[in-house]
Formats: structure tokens, C-alpha cells, sequence
């Protein structure tokens, strides 16, 4: 028995040597990558604050002229976070993320250290993010277009608000040149910042937005690229926001189709098609009168619920599978007169509040507005619960915005033989499956994977696996990407998560 006892802890012992022996490699791999990239990097680095992206991240500005044609002037701050390689000699291609939105900020996907998608690359590659002009640390541009769930009255209103979007002009004219925010100019400042960190060839990864401004620097920049992974795949062409009444309309037949072809969710809303058409109808005159939960109080209030802003709700909510799994549910208790659920989905599908609104409008009043027409806007609307207001008041919005100077044949597709590999879901309620379609047409050396059951979304072990072989083999060819056909939708609900509950 006591010999028993001391194998245990004699195996106990040795565990923990193994262990410390291979944290201590570990850290002495991750001081020598560290140094590595100091040695390289043309402006200061430093370990970033503790926790924010882990232990062994360097943080940095790199300064670039916000007029890079005239070389004077104001000066941004672009904010830079890297993910060290965990080996002693990583690969010397790196991988950059280029974040969604437009707007949002890709030294989010780097916090807490995981690196989001790009995570499982880590062990031989460093991973890089920058938040583009105009996001997150880089002189960002926020203002309000009532995005405050807490302002039940503006939150469910009107979109696009003239007067909001003025302020918010005015507001950012006073430390920003809104013209020089578009994504051309953002690309020229991401391969300043490959450059002045040493790199030469680079492995871009971008998601929704970030696969448009990805396709921009390979049209800029084809020289310092590897290879190209594409998620959620938006090209040139796409004239945001015209693109989203027929994606909106993809995701939604395709919830309904799946919620008929399961059990559950067929037996808990038999007639959810026709219950939809109906709540639509209530708003043939208007406004309607509905109860909600303030946020604040978690009292009952009376909201006025425009018809715009309902659709645009549910648009949102379909993005992702994820969310899309509630909209049966959603729209079954808006039938029976119960908004809560709806209410619940809107406040946590806002993505737009977490957007430097002020790059959001530059880029879309510059690079995709301007390139609509009413023809466009017919074709893209008919026959979509969205129809064509959203389209309408952004368009409208964007009188009020500068616009970059941006070449008249920007939309065309970007032609490329750099290995590229495109992940589309087939329920993907921002930038369905076509918009890559059309675009593999231009890439001899590409691929495209669709997903089954999969919407506007990165998450999921596939997906991850299959990026992470893309990247190590470098090319699209013959990776396995099997995993795509197994894809199943997250079960659907017949009740509000306790998460979500305003109660």
C-alpha cells in the first residue's frame, strides 16, 4: 500500500516537472518570439496591459498621416495588437485579420489572447490586428444614430435620422477629415503597418466587411500577399446597403424552410408563414402602438414601432444561425401580440451600437451609395420583407456625409491567381452565397466551401479547421472540407433564453 501511494506521488512529482519543464520552454519560445519582432519592428512595442489579450501579446501605435497624399497634417494613431507565435521559429508569414461592420474594430477578436478564428494558427504563425482609421484605438468615430436600447422611443423609430446623422457630422469634423476614411486609403495604412513590422508576404483573413476591404488590398497590394481567406464574402460590387433585402430574404426562407422540416419547431408554429404576412400587415397604416420592457425600470411602456425599424430588427436577427434559431418564436408572439421577444432579439442583435458610425458612413456613402440606381434598387428590393426603405434612408442619410474620392470603376470585381479559399453559409442574412459566386469567376487559384445550415458566421470547428489547413498547406487545393456537409442548425426555440429575458 505504501508503495503504491509512493508511486502515485512520484508520478505526481514528475507530472509536475514535465509541466513546469514545458511552461518554462514555453516562455523562453515566447520571450525569443518577442524579441524577434522587436528587432524588426520600425516603432515601439511593448507587452500589452495584463489580461487585456493575454500574456505574451506586444502592443504598439503606428503613426500614419491621416491625408496620406499631402504627407501633413493631422497624424492617426493606428492601434496594433500581436499575437506572438508560441514557437521559438515561427513561419515568417504572419496572419492579418481585417474586422466586419464596416466599423468595427479587429483588436476585438485578439482579447483575452484566444486570437477568435485565427487561435489554432497561432502555434507557428504570429497573428496581427490593426484596427482600421476611423475604429477602435484609431481615432475612432462614434456617434449615436439612436442605437441606445435604454431610448425605447428612438431605439424602435425611425432609421437613419436625419438630424443624428448631422450631429454626428459636426461632431466628428472637429477631429477627423471624414473624406480620407474610406477603405483604400485604410489598406495603404495596413501594408505600412506589415511593412514597419517586418513582414513580407502576409496571410489575410477578413470577415463579412473585412473580405471587401481584403479584396481591396489585393488590388492594392498583390505582392505582400500568401494566401487570402474569405468569410461571409462581400466584393466590390455589392453597393452596401443595397445587398441586404435579398439576403435578409435568403435567411428568412431558409429558417422557415428548416423550422417546417423539424419536428419540434413545426409542431410549436404550424402556420408561421402565414402569422408573419400578418404582423406585417398591421403596419399598412402606420406606425403600431406595442408593449415593451424598459431596460432601465423592467416596467411596461407603450412604444410606437415602426415598420422599418421592425424589419430591419429581424434582419439583424437573422444574420446567424445562432440568432436566427429565435425568429419562429419571435414572430409567433408578435402574432399573439407579445413584442417582448421581439424586443429581447433587437436589443441583443444591435450590433450597429458597438460601430464607429462616423467610418460606417464614410465608407458607404463613398463606396457603395454612390453606385446605386433606382434599376438597382427595384431589382434588389421587390418581393423582400424588407423591401426598400432600408435602402432609401440611407441613401438619404449620405446627403448629409462627404464622400471620399473613390474611382468610377471601384465596383468591378478584383481579379487574382493568390491562393484564396471563400467560406459562404447558405443562410447567410448579410452576403449570401452569389456574391462569392461571382467572384470565384475572377480567381483561378481560389475555392469556395458553402455551408449548409450556416449563416453570417466564423464560429464552429469546421470552419476553424479548415482555415487552419488552408494556411499551413498555402494553397486551396484538395483540403478536406468534408466537415462543411455535416453542418447542422442550432435547435430551434419555443421560448425566450433565460439570457435574453428583459424581466
Amino acid at each position: 500500500m505504501r508503495r503504491a501511494r509512493l508511486i502515485v506521488f512520484a508520478t505526481m512529482v514528475m507530472t509536475a516537472v514535465i509541466a513546469l519543464s514545458f511552461a518554462a520552454t514555453r516562455r523562453e519560445g515566447e520571450r525569443r518570439a518577442a524579441e524577434a519582432v522587436w528587432k524588426r519592428a520600425k516603432f515601439p512595442l511593448k507587452a500589452c496591459a495584463l489580461g487585456m489579450y493575454g500574456s505574451d501579446a506586444l502592443c504598439g501605435t503606428y503613426e500614419v498621416w491621416e491625408d496620406r497624399t499631402a504627407n501633413s497634417g493631422r497624424r492617426i494613431a493606428l492601434n496594433v495588437v500581436v499575437l506572438l507565435a508560441r514557437s521559438a521559429t515561427p513561419a515568417p508569414d504572419p496572419v492579418f485579420w481585417l474586422h466586419g461592420g464596416p466599423g468595427a474594430a479587429a483588436t476585438d477578436l485578439a482579447r483575452g489572447g484566444s486570437g477568435g478564428l485565427l487561435g489554432n494558427l497561432r502555434d507557428t504563425r504570429d497573428l496581427v490586428y490593426v484596427d482600421q482609421r476611423g475604429t477602435g484605438g484609431s481615432n475612432p468615430l462614434y456617434c449615436d444614430f439612436n442605437d441606445d436600447p435604454n431610448d425605447l422611443p428612438s431605439f424602435f423609430g425611425e432609421l437613419f435620422p436625419q438630424e443624428r446623422v448631422r450631429a454626428c457630422r459636426q461632431k466628428l469634423e472637429k477631429i477627423a477629415n471624414l473624406k480620407l476614411y474610406t477603405t483604400p486609403i485604410a489598406m495603404d495604412d495596413l501594408n505600412d503597418v506589415r511593412e514597419a513590422l517586418g513582414y513580407d508576404k502576409i496571410n489575410l483573413a477578413g470577415g463579412s466587411y473585412g473580405t471587401f476591404a481584403a479584396e481591396i488590398f489585393m488590388r492594392q497590394h498583390p505582392e505582400h500577399i500568401r494566401t487570402v481567406f474569405l468569410a461571409g464574402v462581400a466584393p466590390p460590387n455589392i453597393k452596401q446597403p443595397l445587398l441586404f433585402p435579398r439576403a435578409a430574404q435568403l435567411a428568412l426562407d431558409e429558417t422557415f424552410k428548416d423550422c417546417a422540416a423539424d419536428a419540434n419547431c413545426h409542431k410549436s408554429f404550424p402556420d408561421i408563414e402565414r402569422e408573419f404576412v400578418a404582423v406585417l400587415r398591421r403596419f399598412d397604416n402606420g406606425p403600431v402602438s406595442v408593449e415593451m420592457v424598459d431596460p432601465r425600470t423592467r416596467g411596461h411602456v407603450q412604444i410606437r414601432l415602426f415598420r422599418g425599424n421592425f424589419v430591419e430588427r429581424l434582419r439583424l436577427g437573422l444574420y446567424t444561425t445562432h440568432s436566427a434559431r429565435l425568429v419562429p418564436y419571435v414572430i409567433h408572439r408578435a402574432y399573439e401580440s407579445d413584442y417582448a421577444p421581439f424586443e429581447a432579439l433587437a436589443i441583443n442583435s444591435g450590433i450597429a451600437g458597438g460601430l464607429a458610425r462616423g467610418m460606417y458612413m464614410t465608407v458607404t456613402c463613398s463606396e457603395g451609395v454612390p453606385f446605386i440606381t433606382e434599376e438597382d434598387i427595384a431589382r434588389e428590393t421587390i418581393n423582400t420583407f424588407v423591401g426598400d426603405y432600408r435602402v432609401r434612408v440611407h441613401v438619404e442619410a449620405c446627403k448629409e456625409w462627404p464622400r471620399g474620392d473613390i474611382p468610377k470603376d471601384y465596383t468591378e470585381l478584383v481579379k487574382s491567381d493568390l491562393p484564396l479559399l471563400m467560406i459562404s453559409g447558405e443562410a447567410d442574412g448579410a452576403s449570401p452565397p452569389w456574391y462569392g459566386e461571382a467572384a470565384m469567376k475572377n480567381f483561378p487559384n481560389g475555392r469556395q466551401v458553402k455551408i449548409p445550415h450556416y449563416g453570417h458566421q466564423t464560429d464552429g470547428p469546421c470552419v476553424a479547421g479548415v482555415f487552419k489547413a488552408f494556411v499551413e498547406k498555402g494553397s486551396a487545393e484538395g483540403i478536406d472540407t468534408s466537415c462543411a456537409t455535416r453542418t447542422q442548425r442550432p435547435p430551434f426555440v419555443n421560448e425566450l433564453p433565460k439570457q435574453l429575458s428583459l424581466q
